[in-house]
């Protein structure tokens, strides 16, 4: 009966020391980034409207963001050319993978990626 009582107390603490190892080694303090959680960068795509163009950001395949208008302006006017919605687009994503959200841009973004608008 002792030999059981010291093999039952052996597997027990064997056990908790396993246990205890995993979750430390689970618990390092680094903050998980998207490839980690098996989640897909960004991809930023053209939308071509009636006369004019917007973006598309998708995360794996689900869009998360759909900019039709050229965004931090009154108004609902559109990119002149796909590279200007592109450009934008990218900004977007940038800001994203910073961690900014929301991901605004402001006019002077927009002036220093060279999109044009009505002023």
């Amino acid at each position: 009966m002792i030999k059981s009582s010291k093999n039952f107390r052996s597997a027990l603490i064997c056990t908790w020391a396993f246990a205890a190892a995993v979750f430390l080694s689970s618990c390092d303090g680094n903050k998980k980034n998207a490839s980690s959680e098996g989640l897909r960068a960004y991809k930023v795509s053209a939308i071509h409207l009636d006369s004019t163009w917007g973006y598309r950001i998708s995360q794996d395949t689900v869009p998360v963001i759909e900019q039709k208008i050229i965004p931090g302006l009154p108004g609902n006017a559109g990119f002149s050319t796909e590279q200007e919605a592109l450009k934008t687009g990218d900004l977007v994503v940038k800001k994203l993978n910073q961690g900014i959200f929301p991901p605004s841009v402001s006019r002077q973004e927009l002036d220093s990626l060279g999109i044009t608008y009505q002023r």
